[in-house]
């Protein structure tokens, strides 16, 4: 691991998604997951839970193909034993759509005891797959129940036959970052920050938050414009800027007026962090926070970017139940948020007025009605299919085995067209579901 220490730059601006725009967020047609069968979601391997996913995509981020085929990666752990997160692969002959499971990408973890949580993969020019993805360790402190999360990367040969696709051990895996403690806060500065402000869940209102510490979901993306390659991920705002506890007029989105922040919006300090790779990807320096949510949120998850139309598109998924927003129907409700802009360092505009590209709802009382909701959808990407023409990927929390009964076993979601127009975006209609096979290796 070798990061350079960080350069601030002159004159970098951090895009704040504000209390107003979480407020006001809108919901319609355009922007609603939509009803679907879940009859038609089959377990990809009936042994295994498989949520978190993304396609192997080539260095310029576009959906790759590995010897004939497509490659999915995906979080699993056994149905019989949670709290178990490794990386799987399937692969499918281009154009079958037939996902056979390959098995685990990793023989055993880098970090004994550890969890392998999610990211990002491409093949490289030089034939290999190179993961990036988090490392999750448990950790406590003081009385606060936590997950360590680091990046790793690796480099993983593969072999293909007619009818099988084998990746081998990796010829490099290391981690690659933690967080700094100056753009990007650590644990410890996140238990500090619990005890100046003890949580306040209150979850009638939909409220979670403890500090949420967040250091995941590593996006390899390689600007067009300069072919500079960069990770974005998920991070925490540091002490230097945008630092846990503070207020500003630009969080909120107007004059402060009167409002008074809880100790959960004092801790709320979510953030797109940024690192110029270097040395074939494998270091790097870390970067200022491209986009905050202070005041708004701790979490927002599964960054991805897409260059398009000589813009720059970022996308985060993100959960009603862990804003510090009141109203706005934001309990149960879950998001992909959306931005524009003319350069990959912002500033970014929100899509669609407000930001909001995807939202679900579901029924019931608040955390448990998603647990019991059989349409329940997350953790969304987008993924550039051909020129111009975008997919949506996710996992459903429920699914149906041969034996037509549905479970509460994770899965592939159906995949949604989306339409992307300026500054606009707009859901289409279901192009299918992801279809298990059997092996034929």
């Amino acid at each position: 691991m070798s990061v350079q220490q960080p350069r601030f730059p002159s004159g970098w601006k951090v895009t704040s998604w504000t209390r107003e725009q979480a407020a006001s967020m809108e919901y319609d047609a355009s922007n609603t997951y939509p009803i679907f069968d879940p009859k038609r979601v089959r377990p990809l391997n009936a042994d295994y839970e498989v949520w978190d996913s993304w396609l192997v995509l080539t260095e310029n981020g576009r959906v790759a193909v590995v010897d004939g085929y497509h490659v999915l990666i995906a979080l699993s752990q056994p149905i019989t034993e949670p709290n178990q997160a490794r990386l799987m692969y399937f692969y499918s002959k281009v154009d079958e759509n037939r996902w056979v499971t390959g098995g685990h990408v990793f023989d055993t973890p880098l970090v004994p005891g550890s969890q392998e949580w999610s990211g990002s993969t491409i093949v490289t020019n030089e034939g290999e797959l190179q993961f990036f993805y988090t490392i999750a360790s448990p950790y406590e402190e003081q009385g606060m129940s936590q997950t360590l999360q680091r990046i790793a990367t690796a480099k993983v040969p593969f072999t293909a036959t007619p009818t099988c696709l084998t990746l081998l051990a990796p010829t490099y895996h290391e981690l690659l970052i933690e967080p700094d403690g100056f753009y990007y806060q650590t644990m410890e500065q996140a238990v500090s920050g619990e005890q100046r402000f003890p949580n306040q869940h209150n979850s009638a209102a939909g409220s979670n938050q403890n500090n949420n510490f967040t250091f995941r979901d590593p996006h390899y993306f390689k600007d067009p414009e300069t072919g500079r390659e960069y990770l974005l991920f998920e991070a925490n705002t540091g002490p230097v800027l945008h630092q846990e506890g503070t207020v500003l007029e630009r969080y909120v989105g107007s004059s402060l007026g009167s409002y008074q922040p809880t100790a959960d919006a004092l801790k709320a300090n979510g953030c797109i962090g940024a690192l110029r790779l270097t040395n074939q990807r494998t270091s790097g320096r870390f970067l200022p926070p491209v986009l905050s949510s202070n005041l708004v949120t701790d979490e927002i998850e599964r960054i991805n970017v897409i260059y398009h139309h000589e813009h720059y598109y970022l996308f985060v998924t993100t959960h009603g139940n862990k804003m510090t927003v009141n109203g706005n129907d934001l309990v149960n409700r879950d998001f992909m948020l959306g931005w524009i802009s003319d350069s990959l360092f912002g500033r970014y505009e929100p899509l669609n007025g407000t930001g909001v590209v995807i939202t679900q709802k579901s029924p019931g009382a608040p955390f448990t009605g998603q647990e019991e909701n059989e349409q329940y959808v997350y953790s969304w990407l987008v993924v550039p299919v051909r020129k111009g023409r975008f997919v949506v990927i996710a996992y459903s929390g429920y699914s149906t085995l041969s034996n037509q009964q549905t479970v509460e076993i994770r899965s592939a979601a159906p995949v949604l067209s989306l339409s992307i127009k300026g500054r606009s975006t707009r859901l289409g209609r279901t192009l299918g579901y992801l279809v298990p096979a059997e092996s034929e290796c």
